[in-house]
């Protein structure tokens, strides 16, 4: 039979003298207020609704595709939501606006390793104009004009992973909803990749890409 030390007879009588327990449950806490990534005038959008497409760690051609994935993922970002959007619904049209810089924040923080150098900012904001352009076809009711878009591997040119870094060089297109129609910055033209990954976690980040016109 076990001993109840005196300590322990103490707080049991202390206990029922009260007539509640000595170590009560935490107060209930209601739970926060859900809050909207986009401003008051605009559809209710939670953080959560605005993920980005990352960039798993893998072989150098898995990483090509994922790669190109997390680009496809960033510019129809966003499509669904907009399209939940009835166009009988007065939603103001800085709103798509709003939600392509949402957009264009939440993939910079996550897919790259530098965020606030110039350069940078500028190509961000490059990016973010072609989620806008398939975010306004989207809202316009006209998703055949884009929307959804993906990224092709045309070739992998020379890729190698180290225990430091992946370097991909490779060729891609972007093949859009309807060929021909906006302005897609020459991506849906055969263009040549270069990209240097590094480790963050359980993902690769971007430290260096360029993209330019490929040969022939």
């Amino acid at each position: 039979m076990k001993k109840m030390t005196t300590a322990a007879a103490v707080l049991a009588l202390l206990a029922g003298l009260t007539g509640c327990s000595l170590f009560p449950s935490p107060p209930d806490i209601a739970p926060a207020t859900p809050v909207s990534v986009l401003p008051p005038e605009c559809p209710f959008v939670g953080s959560d609704d605005v993920m980005p497409v990352r960039i798993p760690k893998g072989t150098p051609r898995e990483s090509i595709g994922s790669v190109l994935n997390s680009y496809s993922g960033w510019l129809n970002a966003g499509s669904e939501l907009v399209t939940a959007w009835s166009p009988g619904t007065a939603v103001p049209e800085n709103c798509v606006a709003e939600l392509a810089a949402r957009n264009a924040e939440v993939y910079a923080n996550n897919l790259f390793t530098t965020h606030t150098d110039v350069a940078w900012q500028q190509y961000f904001a490059a990016v973010k104009v072609l989620n806008q352009q398939n975010l306004a076809a989207v809202r316009k009711a006209q998703p055949e004009l884009g929307g959804r878009g993906t990224f092709e591997l045309l070739q992998e040119i020379d890729s190698s992973a180290t225990d430091n870094g992946t370097f991909l060089k490779f060729d891609a297109v972007y093949r859009p909803a309807v060929a021909g129609q906006e302005n897609w910055e020459g991506w849906d033209t055969k263009t040549r990749w270069y990209v240097e990954l590094v480790p963050a976690g359980e993902f690769l980040v971007i430290n260096y890409i360029e993209q330019t016109p490929a040969p022939g």
